[in-house]
């Protein structure tokens, strides 16, 4: 008797799959070595917590990898990065704001830096971008 399989299951396992082999490139220790390149004003000024403003950072450069990973198939059939992500603009938005406002809440008390919010505009494009170039890779070596 034959098994019979949904396509979105089918399509659901392949995509974990090619994110299990696409995050086998990316280490904790080099995303948390950015980190704190990236936010070091943040480190500087936590006394306690610092593990949880690093955990939280962890979790959002991995998710905008994947999302990065996830849309470099159309780069790699010929558009450019700039419009590779206007195509994901609401999720690459949403990985900023949300980063921007879980950092602010817990580092922020009385009043908001300006420039942070670019810092983790920054912070997410640089991993978006890796992702992107990651995957590209793996397709162009029919990896995927």
């Amino acid at each position: 008797m034959n098994v019979i399989t949904t396509f979105e299951e089918r399509r659901q396992k392949k995509q974990w799959n090619f994110e299990r082999q696409v995050l086998r490139k990316l280490s904790l220790s080099t995303i948390r070595g950015y980190i704190h390149e990236h936010f070091p004003s943040v480190f500087e000024h936590q006394k306690t917590g610092g593990s949880y403003v690093e955990d939280a950072c962890v979790d959002f450069a991995i998710d905008s990898y994947l999302l990065g990973a996830e849309f470099s198939r159309f780069g790699y059939y010929g558009e450019t990065e700039i419009l590779v992500r206007r195509r994901c603009k609401e999720e690459y938005g949403e990985y900023v704001s949300r980063l921007y406002h879980q950092l602010s809440g817990m580092l922020f008390q009385t009043d908001q830096d300006d420039n942070f919010y670019t810092l983790c505009e920054g912070f997410i494009h640089y991993w978006w971008e890796r992702g992107f170039h990651e995957g590209e890779k793996r397709y162009r070596m029919k990896l995927h």
